[in-house]
């Protein structure tokens, strides 16, 4: 199975809105562990997801857009940490 459909069957399994443990997404994706690690890294570097403490939640449309605009744009003067914005010093 190439990446791609791994991003994309892992992306569908997550609710809107909800926190999923990527433990209990691992188990019941039938994804070994290694493969859901790789897959949610790089579908948090495309801006699709966010994962902290274990968890995994997808993006709003709004936080995606945010994101992207955020990482993409270095004279920025806002940046993204730990889900709280910052001002850049």
């Amino acid at each position: 199975m190439r990446d791609e459909e791994i991003d994309w069957a892992l992306y569908h399994l997550l609710p809107d809105g909800q926190p999923v443990m990527i433990a209990e997404l691992a188990e019941n994706s039938w994804f070994s562990q290694d493969a859901v690690d790789a897959s949610l890294a790089r579908l948090e570097n495309n801006c699709l997801i966010v994962v902290r403490d274990g968890a995994v939640s997808r993006l709003s449309l709004l936080d995606m857009l945010m994101m992207n605009k955020m990482m993409h744009a270095p004279d920025m003067p806002i940046y993204m940490e730990n889900g709280v914005i910052k001002a850049k010093k």
